[in-house]
């Protein structure tokens, strides 16, 4: 999976430059956003200015975000029981999306987008749940941030001091894996969690 992430960014970085961030941040699935960081990296070695790409990323996911809480939350269950008669898995993430956030307040919109499900699809729960638009912008800025900013800010500055050293694809490997381990604890703990609250009813 990590020689495929890096792959694939140098892949999206070659044929697409800038615009290698749409698909990038739109097909990542939950978790952290590996692509983005291998994209970062790549980008900054092929000279590209990378503070406007994670302006342009931020700009993307954002506009991403907003656009499916308006169409979830104007369309509401006739929706999704319209996408579930075509796209199934589409359906049940939606509903997940929405059974997190009023399940567990508003934060989910920012980290809800780390989680599996839920992911990518923090607006549509968002709007489904009718999470008021002014606090959705505002938390779902803070998601955006985290993961365009806040994932490919340090990612460029450290990459560009450490990624000619010899050491550096055993210390990328050592990221992904405890990453990786960490994202597992967490897909743990949720199902605990929700089980706990099943048996609790």
């Amino acid at each position: 999976m990590l020689r495929e992430g890096t792959q694939q960014a140098e892949i999206w970085v070659g044929q697409y430059g800038y615009h290698a961030v749409v698909p990038t941040l739109l097909i990542d699935p939950a978790g952290v956003p590996w692509a983005w960081v291998f994209l970062i990296l790549f980008a900054g070695a092929a000279e590209l200015h990378v503070p406007a790409m994670l302006f342009y990323g931020f700009a993307i996911l954002s506009i991403f975000d907003h656009a499916i809480y308006w169409l979830a939350l104007k369309g509401g269950r006739p929706l999704v029981d319209k996408i579930g008669r075509r796209f199934p898995k589409v359906a049940v993430a939606l509903t997940k999306s929405e059974e997190a956030m009023r399940g567990r307040g508003i934060w989910m919109v920012t980290f809800g987008r780390y989680l599996p499900i839920v992911g990518r699809w923090v607006g549509a729960g968002a709007g489904l749940a009718r999470v008021s638009y002014a606090r959705f912008a505002l938390y779902d800025a803070l998601g955006v941030g985290l993961t365009t900013i806040g994932f490919g800010l340090p990612t460029h500055l450290v990459g560009e001091q450490i990624m000619d050293k010899p050491w550096f694809p055993q210390a990328v490997g050592a990221t992904f894996l405890v990453s990786t381990v960490i994202t597992i604890a967490v897909i743990i703990w949720q199902a605990a969690r929700a089980r706990q609250l099943q048996n609790a009813k």
